[in-house]
């Protein structure tokens, strides 16, 4: 009767560890598929427009979030946006007050320790302002 006791617990053990093992891999599968999904590229493109803020925010995770306006009669229509590398966020603030040119990449999700939105800007140029005849 011993023996069938310990082969039953036995048993038992070797399911149980299958099981958390496969919910375990499961579980890594699922955090892995969600972080490749959250990275894609949702769409990238240009905006143009004034510097009108940019700054470092974040109680743990610092990171620099910029605000641009795109009306150009004055108009507040502001395009907030996330800065991941420090020499482009050092280049906006030199520029804050431009009129600026930014290239972003908009991702399905953004992890809290990227930036609070979903437009990554990557790049920046000054944009110069002059009359042209057509």
């Amino acid at each position: 009767m011993s023996v069938q006791l310990n082969q039953a617990k036995q048993t038992a053990r070797k399911i149980g560890r299958r099981f958390l093992w496969i919910v375990f891999g499961i579980f890594l599968l699922v955090c892995i598929g969600y972080f490749t999904y959250s990275q894609l590229s949702y769409s990238d493109g240009y905006r143009s427009g004034q510097l009108f803020k940019i700054s470092r925010r974040g109680v743990v995770f610092k990171t620099h979030e910029g605000t641009l306006n795109l009306s150009p009669n004055g108009l507040m229509t502001a395009w907030e946006f996330s800065v991941k590398n420090a020499q482009v966020s050092d280049k906006l603030e030199k520029m804050e007050g431009k009129l600026v040119r930014v290239h972003y990449i908009q991702r399905y999700q953004v992890f809290f320790w990227q930036g609070e939105t979903e437009y990554i800007v990557d790049s920046v140029e000054i944009v110069q302002v002059g009359w042209s005849v057509l």
